[in-house]
């Protein structure tokens, strides 16, 4: 006796929901933007990057989840302003909650101290975390004066 299918229509095979494509549609364009950003830029994107990402190797320490969430965070506010507004100085803006985290890593520094390479790496992100955040608030300001043409724009 044949058994019926309990799935529905949206969970069969190959029927990957649109939303989850054009996701993946908006990070790939995005990462060909990055990487399409001067060779210059390209050092300071992997500092940035593997700096907040080295998070994985503290965890569980609440200091490194946070820096993980806004790291996720920061990558899904991204993805919308670009997706909305494609690779301008906006996307400054995808890094302002980092604000909130800085100053709270900040006030923890006192009670890590004497803790080696984890009050290192926390000292690292605060400081090249940081320096992100002057150039964003830059890089918004000169969008808000109408600096609003991309800043990388790639051919089709």
């Amino acid at each position: 006796m044949r058994r019926e299918s309990t799935r529905c229509e949206r969970c069969k095979p190959n029927s990957t929901p649109r939303y989850y494509l054009v996701a993946m549609q908006v990070m790939l364009r995005f990462t060909r933007h990055i990487l399409g950003m001067p060779i210059y830029w390209q050092p300071w994107i992997a500092l940035l990057f593997l700096t907040n990402m080295a998070a994985v190797f503290f965890l569980p320490r609440a200091e490194a989840s946070v820096v993980l969430a806004g790291l996720f965070v920061g990558a899904l506010l991204q993805m919308g302003l670009f997706a909305r507004f494609g690779f301008v100085r906006l996307l400054g803006l995808g890094h302002f909650h980092w604000l909130v985290m800085i100053a709270w890593l900040v006030t923890r520094l006192d009670s890590i101290r004497g803790e080696g390479l984890f009050y290192n790496w926390v000292v690292a992100v605060v400081v090249v975390c940081g320096l992100s955040l002057v150039i964003d608030v830059i890089d918004v300001a000169r969008y808000l004066r109408g600096e609003r043409e991309p800043t990388i724009v790639l051919d089709a």
